[in-house]
C-alpha cells in the first residue's frame, strides 16, 4: 500500500469487536430484500462482494421494526419477525466467511423523511416538515421549485414507549441472529433525529425542552439494549454533525448529545454532515466537509469511543483525516457502489485503479424512487448475484487488451470514458 493510505489499515476495536481496518461499507437502501422481508439472494450477493472487496465493517441499513415496515412502503429487511432468524443468519454467516463484521441499523420509524402507505399517521417529535429548497438538492436531483414532504403528527408518549421496544426488540433479534451490533439511526431528519434539537423538537413533556430530555428517547433505547444484550454486544449511533439551517443546532450541543449516548452505553458515534434540509451536503459533490468545518473534530475530542466520518471518496484525504485526528474510521458509500474493490485496491497500492464515483447520484434518485439501485460505472450493481464467480465489468476491462475494451464498450456514452481512461492507464 501507498504510505500516505497506510491509516486506513490499521486494526481498530470497537468494544471486543476487533475489525481488520478502518474502511466500513455505508448503510443505503440497495439490498433488494424479499417482499416479506427476508433477505434475498442479491441481498447475500451484495454484502459479500463488498466483503471480498476488503471493507473492515459493513453497516446495514433499515433494518426494520413492526410499526416502520407496517407503515412505509419501501422494502426492508424484517428485524421484527422471529421466523427470519435463519434467513438473517444465513447473511451473517456469508459475510463472516470474509471476516468482516456486520452491524444492523435498526430503524424505528423514518419520521419526518417517511411517506406512509397505511392509514396511520406520520408521527415526528413535533409537527414539522422537511421542506428542501432547489439549490439544496444534491447534483442530479432536478425538482423544479424543491420539496416539501408532509407534516407529521407529534408523536405520543406512549407511541414512543411502544417504539422504544419494538426498537429494543429487533435489536435483541439481530444479536440472536449472529450480526455484530446494531447501529441506532439518529440522523438527518429520520424520526430519532427529530428529537435531538430544538428546531424540529417544540414539545414541553420529557421528550422536549433540554438536551436531557431531548435525547431520552435514545438513550432510553441504548440503556435497554444494552442491558439485555449484555456489556459485549456492540452499539452504534449515528447522528448529525451539525445543522446548517437557520436556527440549527451546532456541533458541539450534537456532541453534547452524543456524549449522553455514549454514557449509555454507545460504543462508537458515526457522523452525519447536514440535514435533509440540506440533501446537497449529506451526498455532497466535494470531500471533506465535516473535516474542513472543523465539526467532526469536536465530536473527536468530546467522545471516548471511535468516531466514524463520512464524504470522504478520495482514500489519500481519507487516511489523512485519520492520521489528523478528526476520526478513527471512514464509511463510504457511493463509492463502493461503482467500485466494490475499492478496499483492495488501496491496500495494495493501486488506488489509481479505483473506478471513481462521479457522484452523478443516479443510484440515490432510483432509491429515493423506490426502485432497485443501479450505477452506470458498475453494470453489475443490482444484478450481483449473476456475477458472483466473475470478474466486475471493470475489471474485465483492466485486463483486456484496448482493443477488447473498446469493442466491448462501444454504444454507452458513460463506459465509453472509462474505457478510454483505461486505455490511457494501459499507455503509461
Amino acid at each position: 500500500m501507498h504510505k500516505t493510505t497506510g491509516p486506513l489499515f490499521e486494526p481498530i476495536t470497537i468494544n471486543r469487536l476487533a475489525i481488520k481496518n478502518r474502511l466500513v461499507l455505508a448503510p443505503m437502501a440497495v439490498l433488494n430484500p424479499q417482499p416479506d422481508g427476508r433477505p434475498s439472494e442479491e441481498t447475500i450477493a451484495f454484502l459479500t462482494t463488498r466483503a471480498r472487496g476488503g471493507v473492515g465493517m459493513m453497516i446495514v441499513s433499515t433494518c426494520g421494526t413492526q410499526r416502520c415496515a407496517g407503515e412505509y412502503g419501501s422494502p426492508m429487511l424484517r428485524f421484527d419477525i422471529e421466523e427470519h432468524l435463519p434467513s438473517l443468519r444465513a447473511v451473517a454467516d456469508a459475510v463472516h466467511e470474509y471476516g468482516v463484521p456486520l452491524i444492523a441499523q435498526i430503524t424505528p420509524l423514518f419520521g419526518r423523511m417517511g411517506s406512509p402507505k397505511s392509514p396511520l399517521p406520520l408521527i415526528s417529535a413535533s409537527a414539522r416538515n422537511v421542506v428542501i429548497p432547489q439549490d439544496a438538492l444534491p447534483k442530479g436531483l432536478n425538482v423544479p421549485g424543491g420539496l416539501s414532504l408532509p407534516t407529521p403528527q407529534e408523536a405520543t408518549a406512549g407511541e414512543l414507549r411502544a417504539l422504544v421496544q419494538e426498537t429494543v426488540a429487533s435489536a435483541l433479534r439481530a444479536q440472536r441472529a449472529g450480526w455484530d451490533g446494531v447501529e441506532i439511526p439518529a440522523h438527518g431528519s429520520y424520526f430519532l433525529a427529530s428529537f435531538l434539537s430544538p428546531w424540529s423538537n417544540w414539545r414541553t413533556d420529557e421528550y422536549g425542552g433540554t438536551p436531557e430530555n431531548r435525547a431520552r428517547t435514545v438513550t432510553d433505547i441504548v440503556r435497554s439494549i444494552r442491558a439485555q444484550a449484555g456489556p459485549g454486544f456492540p452499539i452504534g449511533l449515528r447522528i448529525s454533525c451539525n445543522e446548517p439551517v437557520e436556527g440549527g443546532q451546532s456541533p458541539e450541543e450534537f456532541a453534547r448529545i452524543a456524549r449522553m449516548a455514549v454514557d449509555a452505553g454507545v460504543d462508537y458515534v458515526a457522523l452525519l454532515d447536514g440535514s435533509s434540509e440540506r440533501l446537497d451536503r449529506v451526498f455532497s459533490a466535494q470531500d471533506g466537509g465535516m473535516v474542513e468545518s472543523g465539526a467532526a473534530r469536536v465530536f473527536k475530542q468530546a467522545l471516548p469511543v471511535p468516531v466514524l466520518l463520512q464524504g470522504l471518496h478520495d482514500p489519500h484525504g481519507a487516511a489523512r483525516a485519520i492520521a489528523e485526528g478528526h476520526g478513527d474510521m471512514v464509511i463510504l458509500g457511493r463509492p463502493l457502489l461503482a467500485d466494490p474493490e475499492y478496499p483492495n485496491k488501496v491496500r495494495e497500492g493501486r488506488a489509481g485503479d479505483i473506478v471513481v464515483c462521479n457522484r452523478d447520484n443516479h443510484c440515490l434518485h432510483r432509491t429515493m424512487l423506490n426502485l432497485p439501485a443501479q450505477c452506470p460505472l458498475n453494470p453489475a450493481l443490482g444484478n450481483e448475484s449473476h456475477h458472483r464467480d466473475q470478474e466486475s465489468a471493470v475489471q474485465r476491462l483492466l485486463s483486456a487488451s484496448r482493443e477488447q475494451a473498446m469493442l466491448k464498450l462501444s454504444g454507452s456514452g458513460q463506459l465509453m470514458k472509462l474505457a478510454t481512461k483505461t486505455m490511457l492507464r494501459k499507455k503509461k
